[in-house]
């Protein structure tokens, strides 16, 4: 009954009524609710990333049509470069907050950070993406996905460039070489692994990054390189 109650509650947010509420069920429980109880049935312990994977790549999509037809003088690197703000984690964070997904979802609050809690609400957002295409297909996905970027389709993405970004173009006009990334190690359940990695430039000092992706594992090690190019 409560449940029933949830599922009209978000699908209300949403605007959109699954015709398989198994759909929406699978895309709001994340694997750790299962960890916590120890109990964990197959059939519904990856559906949840899989949906997310299908998810992204609906995203994906979509945001680029939207932009492609919105931004008629913006050519391929402006396309792009609105392309990431748009679906990167922090603004699924800022969608899952519209949402108020944090009401529905299931998942394990104990031993998560609050960093590890806005990643999976951020994932959260992907999930449903991919539960709403299952479901009705993709012109239902588009429209969900139209209805809540638009309103920040025109914001001005930041202009604080991605430390990688700048750490390889100022590698490469300095030294010539690109930035050499090694990972070193991976922790942690496939729901939420922890990654480090190496990162050298040349003769500089080899420094470490960590994080819950490659990417941002990546980014914290570039951003030391060049506090210490800064530095010099």
């Amino acid at each position: 009954m409560i449940e029933t109650i949830l599922n009209k509650d978000i699908e209300l947010i949403i605007e959109y009524s699954f015709k398989n509420k198994e759909n929406l069920r699978n895309s709001l429980i994340h694997p750790s609710s299962y960890i916590d109880k120890k109990n964990k049935p197959i059939n519904h312990l990856y559906e949840f990333e899989r949906l997310e994977f299908l998810g992204d790549k609906i995203l994906g999509l979509c945001i680029a049509s939207l932009i492609f037809y919105k931004f008629n003088d913006f050519n391929e690197g402006s396309l792009t470069k609105k392309l990431s703000y748009l679906v990167q984690r922090d603004f699924l964070y800022k969608i899952s907050l519209d949402l108020k997904l944090d009401n529905f979802l299931r998942y394990s609050h104990k031993r998560k950070n609050n960093k590890m809690n806005k990643s999976i609400l951020a994932d959260s957002v992907e999930s449903l993406i991919g539960s709403i295409f299952v479901d009705g297909g993709y012109n239902s996905a588009f429209k969900f996905i139209k209805k809540f970027w638009s309103p920040y389709l025109n914001l001005q993405e930041s202009n604080e460039q991605d430390p990688k970004t700048k750490l390889q173009e100022i590698s490469q006009k300095k030294f010539k070489k690109l930035p050499e990334y090694k990972l070193i190690k991976k922790t942690g359940p496939s729901h939420s692994p922890f990654f480090i990695v190496s990162l050298k430039v040349l003769k500089m000092k080899l420094v470490k990054g960590s994080g819950d992706s490659i990417r941002e594992a990546q980014k914290e090690a570039a951003k030391k390189i060049l506090d210490l190019i800064s530095d010099k």
